[in-house]
């Protein structure tokens, strides 16, 4: 057996001059550089966007986390796989390609012994791989065809573009070793195998047959590195970007548009005044680079609540439809010669006028996206003109936020907030006073007598334990946050600054919630306005606080129980463990899990507005989480939320399921079974 230290091959064999590839190269170049110019182009040319550019080396981790090692690529198993199969083998491939250019024009002797082995078996392998991932990704597309994946010409077209470059590299390889022979054929087995095959073929593989297919495959490899810009391959480079300069800011904290400053400006032009995204000429860079980011995976539609209850609604057509409708806009722009021209609005153009009102702001589009786009942030900053520039939404939701300016809740008068609060046997802490806790009690909380309950129990926990808390009582109002994700950003932050001053005249350490929308509010918004509190919600507050002084009845009672996620207090907080280990406390419990859950937990469908807008269209998404609880073999729905759990029961009501299933706040059940 021949020394394996001694392991290599002539470099560039058969081919006695590379000017010409050097030429093309530099064309290819050319066309690839003029097309990345065209796309970041078009970013530029969008207005001014939040800063991007600190914590530079957390940046780093993400794009690196995103990138080298596909983290939300992996998500969806199968396609993650042959995805990763064609990113890993690429690099091999580079690194291969760049080891034999640096040995033949720089003259060093890298491509040798042990790293001519490792890198010729890599290099086979990462060919196969192409080919098995070319396979999977064509079995996907045309055999599975998941409702989410649409297939073009084009798609099927550069997939066989790929194996095609795959196999005239076999074919280079086999045709070398027909004709020059090779000492570790099996080094390259591929090759070697396919040597056998062109030995029996009738047409002569000799000298020239081996030039004519290096130079073939040389092509067809520039062409694909020429197309890359102007393809879907484009995502090589614009999704470690877009990972790069992904918002670092928590998932609840949106741009705030400061209107005091703004009005008093000496420069504001009423007349010009503006909120919100109205036309393709109003998105800043990063949106811009966002809907060019997008590939079309439909991944985002797997997730979405609207679209899994077949409701006209689709996070993919919503970036792709507004996409669309920005290359329009620069293909006027060119044609005009760079001269201003009239661009589509938006709404009624990329999509219809109540499209936007189906989303249920949940994230789980945003969680999901392999190539970090920031769908929510966009649809809030549209309905923010919709309302507050153009008056339309939904009719339902206008009285509700009108209620909200008139009550200072969506609810009902504040007067009952007050009157039930005096009820409960707790301190208010007024103007001036201190305490340890102030407990948030939020709106539906206190207005909604079915839902006073979280409320009751979640008191007389802390009085079991002597926590020094008390309640704001006639100085709680809304948070805002109905206001805030439907788009009346004027009426919010007149509540947040408001709420803000009351809270200011207290003296506490924690603000303790029981409601994640809430939460998301106080915690990530209110600071903008000179609201920085320790907010915390109930279930960090008893498992961090208490997990080992929680004492539990053993009746015997065996419940199965699953726990919906709520998506303000999971995706947007990353609050996932303290609720499952508080439930998994209790004796007798066993905790199942829903077919969606944690990150990819599904809505109860009150997001968004949703809890003030009934739009009848396809199934209730409410419907369908109560089903997802059956399936899992649950008795129970337990979750942290006074949305969730009146849509849940809402749920089982509608499906006449109250003797199957029972839907309950965590609280409730802690209670039930906690004893002093």
């Amino acid at each position: 057996m021949a020394n394996l230290s001694e392991a290599t091959r002539e470099i560039m064999w058969n081919i006695p001059s590379l000017l010409p590839l050097y030429v093309l190269l530099f064309i290819t170049l050319l066309i690839f550089g003029y097309g990345v110019y065209q796309r970041v182009s078009l970013w530029k040319r969008g207005k001014s966007h939040d800063e991007r550019f600190s914590q530079l080396s957390k940046r780093l981790w993400i794009m690196i986390q995103a990138a080298l090692f596909q983290k939300k690529v992996f998500k969806s198993l199968y396609p993650g796989v042959f995805h990763g199969f064609f990113f890993y083998s690429v690099v091999i491939l580079f690194i291969t390609t760049a080891v034999i250019g640096m040995d033949y024009d720089f003259g060093t002797s890298l491509f040798k012994g042990k790293i001519y082995v490792i890198l010729t078996i890599a290099s086979e392998t990462a060919g196969c791989l192409i080919l098995i991932g070319v396979i999977m990704a064509l079995w996907r597309r045309h055999v599975v065809k998941p409702k989410t994946l649409e297939t073009t010409y084009a798609d099927t077209g550069w997939l066989l573009f790929l194996a095609l470059i795959v196999i005239t590299g076999f074919l280079v390889e086999g045709s070398r070793i027909t004709v020059a022979g090779d000492q570790w054929p099996w080094l390259s087995l591929v090759g070697y195998l396919t040597s056998v095959l062109l030995t029996t073929c009738p047409f002569d593989f000799g000298i020239t047959g081996h030039s004519i297919l290096w130079w073939l495959h040389i092509l067809l490899v520039l062409v694909w590195i020429a197309a890359i810009p102007y393809t879907k391959f484009f995502h090589i480079l614009v999704l470690p970007a877009n990972a790069f300069l992904i918002k670092l800011k928590p998932a609840g904290e949106l741009s705030r548009i400061d209107f005091d400053a703004l009005m008093e400006s000496k420069d504001f032009d009423e007349e010009a005044f503006t909120v919100g995204i109205s036309s393709t000429g109003d998105f800043s860079w990063k949106q811009r680079m966002d809907l060019d980011a997008c590939v079309s995976c439909g991944r985002c539609e797997a997730i979405c609540p609207a679209f899994m209850a077949d409701q006209p609604l689709s996070p993919k057509k919503f970036i792709c439809s507004m996409r669309d409708l920005v290359r329009h806009a620069e293909v006027d722009w060119k044609y005009s010669r760079h001269k201003e021209v009239d661009i589509r609005e938006i709404v009624n153009h990329a999509f219809d006028e109540n499209f936007i009102w189906l989303c249920r702001t949940c994230l789980a589009c945003v969680a999901v996206c392999p190539s970090y786009i920031e769908h929510m942030d966009t649809l809030i900053e549209i309905r923010r003109n919709e309302v507050g520039m153009k008056g339309r939404l939904p009719i339902q939701a206008s009285n509700a936020l009108k209620t909200m300016e008139s009550l200072g809740n969506p609810f009902g008068p504040q007067n009952e907030r007050i009157n039930w609060v005096n009820t409960l046997d707790i301190p208010v802490v007024g103007p001036g006073e201190s305490t340890d806790v102030i407990y948030w009690m939020g709106c539906f909380t206190t207005l909604d007598p079915t839902k006073q309950r979280i409320a009751t129990d979640l008191c007389q926990m802390l009085k079991k334990f002597d926590i020094e808390f008390g309640v704001l009582g006639e100085g709680e109002r809304c948070c805002g946050d109905p206001a805030r994700v439907m788009g009346e950003e004027y009426l919010f932050q007149t509540i947040a600054k408001e709420q803000v001053v009351e809270l200011n005249k207290r003296k506490f350490n924690t603000l303790l919630v029981s409601c994640p929308h809430g939460y998301t509010v106080l915690k990530n918004e209110y600071p903008q306005f000179g609201g920085n509190y320790n907010v915390v919600h109930y279930t960090e507050y008893l498992y961090e606080m208490f997990q080992n002084r929680l004492r539990y009845r053993t009746n015997g009672e065996k419940r199965v129980v699953t726990y919906h996620d709520p998506c303000y207090l999971g995706r947007y907080q990353h609050i996932y463990e303290a609720p499952r280990k508080l439930i998994c406390a209790i004796p007798g419990i066993t905790l199942v899990e829903m077919k969606n859950h944690k990150t990819e937990s599904l809505c109860c469908g009150g997001g968004g507005g949703h809890f003030w807008m009934d739009i009848k269209v396809g199934e209730r998404i409410n419907n369908l989480r109560v089903k997802q609880a059956l399936a899992a073999g649950a008795d129970t729905i337990v979750t942290a939320c006074p949305f969730c759990l009146h849509m849940l029961e809402d749920a089982v009501k509608q499906m006449d399921l109250d003797n199957k299933i029972q839907v309950i706040d965590i609280i409730g059940l802690l209670n039930a079974y906690s004893r002093v």
